[in-house]
C-alpha cells in the first residue's frame, strides 16, 4: 500500500482504538495481580510491571510481528505502517512506543497534535516515521 493510495487514521478513531487498548491492558494488568504477582512499591511508582505489560502489548503488535495492529486497532480497522506504506519492524515500534510515552508525559501535546497535522501524525509517528491508516 503506497501512502499515495493510504487514508491516514484521524484523531477521533484512533482514540477511541487506544481506549479498547486501555481496558484490555488494565483487565490483563488486573489479572496477573490477582494471580499473585504482585509488585513492588519501587515498582509501582516506576511504571515496574504495567510499563513491561505495555511496551510489550504495543511493541510487538505495532511491528510486523503483529501485524501492525493492535486489537483496539483492529476493531476500529487501523494499522500501523513505515513511510513506505510497509509494516514496521520492533525497533522502530519500541521507539514509537517510548515517543508515545513522552507525548503522553508533555500534557498530551503529542498525541493531541494528530488532530492538527495534515497528515495525521502525531509526534511519536513523526519521530518513527511512521502513520496509523485505515485498512
Amino acid at each position: 500500500m503506497s501512502l499515495v493510495a493510504s487514508r491516514h487514521a484521524g484523531f477521533w478513531i484512533r482514540v477511541a482504538g487506544y481506549i479498547v487498548d486501555a481496558i484490555i491492558l488494565g483487565i490483563v494488568g488486573g489479572l496477573i495481580s490477582g494471580v499473585g504477582f504482585h509488585a513492588r512499591v519501587d515498582d509501582a511508582r516506576s511504571g515496574g510491571p504495567s510499563a513491561l505489560l505495555s511496551v510489550l502489548y504495543f511493541g510487538l503488535l505495532w511491528s510486523s510481528i503483529g501485524g501492525g495492529q493492535t486489537l483496539g486497532m483492529r476493531i476500529f480497522r487501523l494499522r500501523v505502517v513505515g513511510s513506505d506504506g510497509k509494516l514496521i519492524g520492533i525497533g522502530r515500534a519500541l521507539v514509537r512506543w517510548v515517543m508515545l510515552v513522552i507525548s503522553f508525559l508533555v500534557c498530551f501535546i503529542g498525541v493531541i497534535w494528530v488532530a492538527f497535522d495534515p497528515q495525521k501524525r502525531g509526534w511519536h509517528d513523526h519521530v518513527a516515521g511512521t502513520y496509523v491508516d485505515s485498512v
